[in-house]
């Protein structure tokens, strides 16, 4: 509720006002000299005040000044008997938003004085508007730098992640996102930032893993393997520092977890698994099934979709899923670095773990 205060010595102006406004919806404060309404103005930081410029105990001047170097924001409409043009400009100089006549009457109320507050307060949303705007565009740029150093730091690490890995996966899971937002599927209070930011660190706790292991070119043992697993959690308490990182650090945790509920490290299941993460695996096993690894070469996008198609419901999401078969069928997933195969490995599948480790 906006908080109005009514400062004039002239009781029946204040009951006027009081009345008009507290009719509106407003909560109306009133003061009758300059020492109550300045405290007033310090204890009750009204939204907008009518301040009348001749009160006792205290020049109207005075009071505008103080209150405006109390809170900047705080709207001030002064009250002169005369439209004295010398003292409104003062007025307006000290911070005045606008002024008005007296004597009121009931009809100058509503054709002038109502528009001159619904203006000023107005002016006060669109300031607090734009200046809300540009402190999301600066987290935003935070937000957005780091989540490419820790990129960078990842490219640098891992053999795997490369810039065109990254741009793909990206560029699949924002159409994947806008495909299932065309299909109805609900992504809660999770902007397409966080989900691609996401998408994009999800391996980011392979900073941790020794190199000798990301760089082996044949199979991994058991042992190699328990030690690759940790990648997501690591990755995770990483982003989870970061307050305004948490959000996608679920879904840096779960992008191995499996839909059947097979999956690591917490076994989650289904829609127990933040759609980031869904997106993520579905996103990185394509990505990874397409491309050369030191130990076995990438396949075609057709047994990839098949691929996809035979872990649907199993380790992958089915909606995920269908959005990427989706495109697919309407031309818009065409990966170009797909290499020529021998005819004799084109339906081969992999394990489901090399789909992405």
């Amino acid at each position: 509720m906006v908080k109005l205060l009514v400062a004039d010595d002239e009781q029946k102006i204040c009951h006027l006002l009081k009345t008009f406004f507290s009719e509106r919806g407003y909560h109306v404060l009133v003061a009758h000299d300059g020492p109550s309404t300045i405290q007033c103005i310090r204890t009750e930081r009204p939204h907008l005040v009518f301040l009348d410029l001749r009160m006792p105990g205290l020049n109207g001047l005075e009071i505008l000044k103080e209150a405006k170097a109390l809170d900047a924001t705080m709207k001030i409409i002064v009250i002169t008997a005369m439209e004295d043009d010398e003292t409104i400009q003062k007025a307006r100089e000290l911070g005045a938003s606008d002024y008005v006549i007296k004597p009121f009457t009931l009809e100058y109320l509503k054709e002038e004085v109502l528009g001159k507050v619904s203006t000023s307060l107005y002016q006060e949303l669109r300031q607090v508007n734009e200046e809300l705007k540009e402190s999301v565009s600066r987290l935003r740029r935070v937000v957005h730098g780091i989540v490419a150093a820790f990129s960078a730091v990842v490219a640098k690490i891992d053999p795997h992640y490369t810039q065109e890995h990254v741009v793909r996966s990206v560029e699949y899971a924002s159409k994947i996102i806008k495909k299932l937002r065309q299909q109805g599927v609900e992504f809660g209070e999770a902007s397409e930032d966080v989900l691609l930011a996401g998408i994009l660190l999800h391996d980011i706790g392979k900073i941790f893993t020794p190199k000798e292991i990301l760089y082996k070119p044949g199979p991994l043992t058991d042992e190699e393997w328990t030690v690759i697993r940790r990648h997501p959690v690591e990755g995770a308490e990483i982003l989870e520092r970061i307050a305004h990182l948490k959000e996608m650090a679920a879904n840096v945790r779960y992008h191995h977890e499996r839909y059947d509920g097979d999956g690591y490290p917490e076994g989650l299941k289904g829609e127990a698994i933040p759609l980031g993460a869904r997106i993520a695996a579905v996103v990185d096993a394509f990505d990874a099934m397409l491309s050369d690894r030191p130990y076995r070469k990438g396949m075609a996008v057709e047994p990839a979709i098949a691929e996809l198609k035979r872990c649907r419901g199993t380790q992958f999401d089915p909606q995920v899923v269908d959005a990427v078969v989706a495109l697919y069928e309407e031309g818009r997933l065409a990966p170009d670095h797909v290499p020529t195969l021998d005819p004799a490995n084109a339906h081969a599948h992999p394990s489901s773990e090399s789909h992405t480790d």
